[in-house]
């Protein structure tokens, strides 16, 4: 099982990559690795793309590298990267929407390239927000593995197969009505890991917000999306009764599909559905 450890931190990274075409960058083991960024439309926001090479002492960011990154196509500029291999260039768009960022970096002579790709979530704030619990997106329940020996990465959240209708309910709710809100209450998942995950499973892009395991969480998550002025919380879609009640209590709608077989009572007004297919409806 311990190899299996190492797969699943090796492949975090590359499963959201554009590979290299060159063999050399593969023989490197470099990966750029990008992530989401969340704004509206005239709001600064830093594009974040990471370049690591993987060597004997494992994975190692490169500094002072060039990074150059993309917007729907179109380029807006360079970048170079810190200690850590972290590039950052600060950007305010003014279209509305999901739009596609694409970071590349190059060796002078072009010899090699590696791309990574990712997503300006620029919002309209008056466009309603729908949280998803990652739990109702896998099928049967979340796993989260005990502490690995010394040397082995922890794997934290297990993220299995998809809920097969899932991803294409979510589509089109995302694409008419919603912008989605993807959160893991289960307090060991990590963003970059929940964001491939996402993306290899063709999950529409949507923010991502990592809970503690507190029964307090959800109302904190909330409040704060309030406090950053996101206050157009419409409802959730969930699978366990505290879930459900949380949103009630804040006078929003609960769409709630249990896991079968389990025998658990839900608040009166909460909307409890056997599958993904009824779940448009009630929205």
């Amino acid at each position: 099982m311990y190899h299996q450890w190492i797969v699943i931190a090796v492949s975090v990274l590359g499963l959201c990559t554009v590979l290299p075409v060159d063999v050399r960058s593969e023989a490197r083991g470099l990966e750029l690795y990008v992530t989401d960024a969340l704004t509206f439309p005239g709001k600064a926001v830093f594009l974040q793309a990471r370049l690591t090479e993987e060597g004997p002492e494992g994975e190692q960011g490169l500094p002072d590298e060039p990074v150059e990154f993309f917007l729907q196509g179109r380029a807006l500029g360079k970048a170079n990267t810190d200690a850590q291999g972290w590039a950052k260039l600060e950007f305010a768009p003014k279209m509305r929407g999901n739009l596609a960022l694409r970071a590349r970096w190059a060796t002078a002579a072009k010899a090699d390239v590696v791309e990574g790709t990712g997503v300006v979530l620029s919002w309209e704030r008056r466009r309603p927000l729908l949280l998803v619990d990652l739990a109702v997106l896998v099928e049967g329940e979340l796993e989260t593995e005990p502490p690995p020996p010394e040397l082995f990465p922890d794997p934290g959240l297990v993220l299995g197969k998809p809920s097969e209708a899932a991803p294409a309910e979510l589509k089109k709710l995302a694409e008419f009505y919603y912008n989605l809100v993807y959160v893991d209450r289960t307090g060991k998942g990590r963003l970059e890991a929940i964001q491939v995950w996402l993306r290899t499973q063709q999950f529409p892009p949507g923010m991502i917000r990592t809970l503690p395991k507190t029964d307090i969480a959800l109302d904190e998550l909330l409040e704060g999306l309030q406090h950053e002025g996101w206050e157009n919380v419409s409802g959730g879609i969930g699978r366990t009764a505290d879930f459900a009640e949380v949103l009630g209590k804040n006078r929003l709608k609960a769409i709630i599909l249990p896991l079968p077989g389990h025998d658990e009572r839900f608040p009166r007004r909460a909307i409890v559905l056997n599958d993904w297919s009824r779940v448009r409806r009630h929205l």
